[in-house]
C-alpha cells in the first residue's frame, strides 16, 4: 500500500520550488545553496506536478505575422495594366508592373521578409 504524502513536506517543497523559480539560480546552484539533493528537488517537482523548466529557454521573439503595408494602383498607360505600388514599413517602395494582386502579394511578402546587406534600412 502506498504511503500518504506528508502535507507539511508538500508545503515545504512547493515553497522550495517556487523560490528556485524566482531566484534566478539554476537548479544546481539553488540546491547547493540550500543544501539538499538535486534528485530530491526534481522528484518533488515531478510529484507536485510542477514540471515547468526552472528557467525559461532563451528564444528570440517571433517575427511579426502582419506588417502595415500601403498598396495602391498607379495610373499609367491606358493600354497596359497599371502597376501596383507597395510602401513597406522599412521605407522600401516597390513598384510592381502588374495588376495581378496575388503575384504582387507574393513579391511584397518576399521583400518584407528579406534582410538587406547594404547597411541601409532593414
Amino acid at each position: 500500500m502506498a504511503r500518504k504524502p506528508d502535507p507539511a513536506l508538500q508545503v515545504l517543497w512547493r515553497d522550495r520550488i517556487n523560490r528556485q523559480q524566482t531566484s534566478g539560480l539554476s537548479v544546481d546552484e539553488f540546491c547547493t545553496r540550500e543544501r539538499f539533493a538535486r534528485s530530491a528537488f526534481y522528484r518533488w517537482r515531478h510529484l507536485l506536478g510542477d514540471n515547468k523548466p526552472s528557467s525559461p529557454p532563451a528564444t528570440s521573439p517571433a517575427p511579426p505575422t502582419f506588417l502595415p503595408v500601403t498598396v495602391r494602383l498607379v495610373e499609367g498607360n491606358p493600354y497596359h495594366s497599371p502597376p501596383i505600388e507597395a510602401e513597406l514599413p522599412n521605407g522600401i517602395l516597390l513598384r510592381i508592373p502588374t495588376a495581378n494582386i496575388q503575384l504582387a502579394c507574393r513579391v511584397v511578402r518576399s521583400v518584407a521578409a528579406a534582410k538587406t546587406g547594404s547597411g541601409g534600412p532593414q
